[in-house]
């Protein structure tokens, strides 16, 4: 946002907040320009903990997609290609054991793209992906697309996805905020604890962060 690019200030604010999972979008792997750095290998170095990339984009021996980064055990990985036009976008999918008070997590980060009938065709994919995922599922996104855009309604209606984040706060772009394009979505198994919005300059988009907890059935009264 200020004209740097800067892998150590994005692992500065990840390390500030501490997540058991963070999810990353338009991560570089030796791109030209992003000066051919590695990120997935910075970012694991120094954040201490393994991190899964996806390749979406292929340029010669670099590339461009999704990361996870997580303190807990992966037992599974699967890269799932979403229907692209001119981009080809991805959804990285892990499953986790014991992380948060949870004994498995399914974890899914994506990233949508620009063209509206493109986001739809994703939707699709995404919502057939996230019902036949293990549960309790989290999933961290870039949808390119507003709350009350008819792909997010579509998957949010075909998943019963819950959105962290009730009030819908922008998140694009950093530094003056208009619209809410990035979220984290739950199956109705978790609950949110507390969710807020990070102001930072490390990326054009505002973080995220979300405690979510099982959710307690007992907690339900009948009227």
């Amino acid at each position: 946002m200020d004209g740097r690019r800067s892998t150590q200030r994005i692992v500065e604010v990840v390390r500030a907040l501490s997540p058991d999972v963070v999810c990353f979008q338009e991560i570089h792997q030796r791109l030209p320009w992003s000066g051919g750095e590695d990120q997935p290998a910075v970012l694991a170095q120094a954040l201490g903990r393994p991190f899964v990339f996806q390749r979406n984009l292929v340029f010669g021996f670099g590339g461009f997609g999704n990361g996870i980064a997580t303190r807990a055990t992966i037992v599974e990985r699967k890269e799932h290609p979403l229907p692209s036009g001119r981009e080809q976008r991805g959804t990285l999918e892990v499953r986790l054991r014991e992380v948060a008070g949870l004994r498995k997590l399914t974890v899914i980060c994506t990233h949508w793209g620009l063209d509206a009938g493109e986001r739809q065709c994703q939707a699709e994919a995404l919502a057939g992906i996230v019902n036949a995922a293990v549960r309790p599922v989290v999933v961290c996104c870039d949808l390119n697309e507003g709350p009350d855009g008819p792909a997010v309604r579509s998957l949010l209606a075909a998943t019963g996805l819950q959105e962290a984040d009730a009030q819908n706060r922008p998140t694009y772009i950093a530094n003056d905020p208009t619209v809410k394009i990035d979220y984290i979505l739950h199956t109705p198994d978790l609950a949110t604890r507390h969710v807020e919005i990070i102001s930072s300059l490390a990326s054009d988009h505002l973080a995220l962060l979300a405690d979510l907890e099982p959710f307690d059935r007992s907690s339900l009264h009948s009227l």
